[in-house]
């Protein structure tokens, strides 16, 4: 089992949703998993320790329980994300133990879930599927290409076989729109191979099937891509006045409209990041920031940037309407501050905490720092000092 594999199990398990069954795998393969890419953490507190209270909580299922307790913050690895929370405020250490909720217990009046596999589609001649209520399997084909929805959770375009398409057809081929709502986060293959992870309220607009000199989508939000290669089609993203070209390579691309802002962040290969006003070059490592018409470089933590397609809020020295944004994408929900021209800048945050978790944890987890405080009425959550 892969450390993906078993984060993904273990996530399932603290959402409740685990069988007796994967339990059983979960911890069988507990032991065989290197933790800390094979070199332990002294952080964490001891080795031996932490796997045991893991292990007891899936035995017990207790309805809290304190796993580590990390002096600061450093690089959160696999299993910092799977075992851990710490929220830090710049001007103070400030630490407080996340627990889980036992499954089943009754839940505030006003406690909201967290997100989901929601999509909808919009094919060409205009009509719109809303994904996350069609059956899986196929539900379309179109320029030779056949739309497959698999595992409630990913659209794919592969070629139809049994169509002989002929090339140097001068029409352009039909695109499509992928919209994932607030609250909602989806996967996509296109035809050439490359998967999309689109994130809360993001759309992309791609072709059915790729022609011509290039790839080119059009990005709306948040998304994370690894570009199938081609060395005669490079691949484009554009996205807020800006393009990402590439050959074949793993980035994010984060470009909501109402951040004014579009961060690209390179994992892996390299890109080259365009607009009208000049272009840079990203290695791995770096995250290029396009805003106000210039770009600026500075390197990152990969592994933050991209923990949301992971299922988890990482903050790293981020104020609270950052904050406040990300969450208010991914439960849906209405955000307010009621003293807006005080509070987002005075503190910054840093932390992580799964996404698979109702927001009255992930509040609660920001209020233990004592530096602000939340009212939750229906869908909206005001901001307080």
């Amino acid at each position: 089992m892969s450390k993906q594999d078993f984060i993904s199990l273990y996530e399932k398990f603290l959402s409740g949703q685990c069988t007796e069954e994967e339990k059983k795998l979960l911890e069988s393969h507990y032991s065989e998993i290197k933790l800390m890419d094979n070199e332990w953490d002294n952080t964490l507190g001891d080795e031996e320790a932490v796997k045991a209270k893991i292990i007891a909580k899936i035995h017990a299922e207790v309805d809290f329980q304190d796993l580590t307790d990390p002096p600061r913050r450093t690089s959160y690895t696999w299993m910092k994300y799977a075992a851990s929370i710490v929220f830090l405020l710049t001007a103070g250490l400030f630490s407080w133990h996340f627990w889980w909720q036992k499954p089943g217990n009754a839940q505030s009046a006003n406690n909201i879930f967290p997100g989901k596999n929601q999509a909808y589609l919009t094919l060409a001649n205009g009509q719109s599927i809303i994904l996350h209520n069609a059956k899986n399997g196929q539900i379309g084909a179109n320029s030779g290409i056949i739309i497959n929805k698999i595992n409630d959770s990913i659209l794919t375009y592969s070629k139809n076989n049994n169509i002989n398409n002929k090339p140097g057809s001068s029409s352009a081929p039909d695109s499509n729109l992928l919209t994932v709502p607030r609250g909602g986060i989806f996967q996509t293959v296109l035809s050439d191979g490359t998967k999309v992870w689109l994130n809360s309220a993001s759309s992309i607009k791609y072709p059915v099937a790729f022609a011509g000199s290039e790839r080119r989508v059009v990005l709306s939000g948040e998304a994370y891509f690894e570009v199938a290669k081609n060395k005669k089609m490079p691949f484009r993203v554009a996205v807020n006045g800006m393009d990402v070209q590439v050959l074949g390579t793993h980035f994010n691309v984060m470009g909501y409209p109402e951040d004014k802002l579009v961060q690209t962040t390179l994992l892996e290969g390299s890109v080259k990041l365009h607009s009208s006003t000049g272009t840079t070059r990203l290695v791995p490592g770096q995250q290029g920031v396009f805003n106000n018409a210039h770009f600026t470089v500075e390197p990152v933590n990969t592994d933050d940037v991209v923990a949301w397609k992971d299922g988890f809020f990482v903050f790293d020295n981020e104020s609270v309407e950052s904050i406040m944004q990300k969450i208010g994408r991914w439960y849906d929900i209405e955000v307010v501050f009621q003293n807006k021209k005080s509070l987002p800048g005075q503190h910054s945050f840093g932390g992580t905490i799964s996404r698979h978790k109702n927001i009255d944890i992930v509040l609660k987890a920001l209020e233990a720092t004592g530096s602000v405080h939340f009212k939750l009425t229906g869908r909206r959550v005001i901001v307080m000092d």
